[in-house]
């Protein structure tokens, strides 16, 4: 008897795992698909917004020590190649401008790297439908990561 459960249980498992979906890589972001671009991840069909959701220097979170008002700021990519910095739903001033950097936006030709402004080049770590994180490091050495999700 206790043999039949066994097999029971191996068919049930072997069954129950077949049934699994793996179009996931983990984290909630679905696998890529093949066709589209990094500048459909990026910037959507027009236009993208992301929000800053961990930001970590020398492997460090410092996110949390922004304040809250920073928090909801928006990077919005367009596919003309054009980006901007917003200030989201909330602005630490009320006299500050809603949009306080604009510039131009590319990839290294092996796509590997998000230059902005033809002066700043950022390393994607990864570029999902559901996640932008990118890293470089600054002129005093320090790592500075950060980690976006569409907004």
């Amino acid at each position: 008897m206790k043999l039949v459960r066994l097999w029971i249980f191996l068919a049930m498992t072997v069954l129950g795992l077949s049934q699994c979906n793996v179009t996931s890589t983990g984290g909630g972001d679905p696998t890529p698909d093949p066709n589209i671009t990094k500048t459909e991840l990026l910037a959507g069909k027009s236009s993208k917004a992301w929000v800053l959701t961990v930001s970590k220097i020398n492997g460090n979170d410092v996110f949390n020590q922004t304040v809250a008002c920073v928090r909801d700021n928006n990077m919005v990519f367009r596919t003309d190649k054009n980006y901007e910095w917003n200030e989201g739903a909330t602005k630490c001033r009320t006299q500050d401008d809603q949009v306080f950097e604009k510039g131009t936006w590319a990839f290294n030709t092996a796509e590997t790297e998000l230059v902005l402004n033809n002066e700043t080049n950022y390393k994607i770590v990864k570029l999902t439908e559901n996640t932008l994180q990118v890293s470089y490091t600054n002129v005093f050495g320090e790592t500075l990561e950060m980690t976006f999700k569409p907004n």
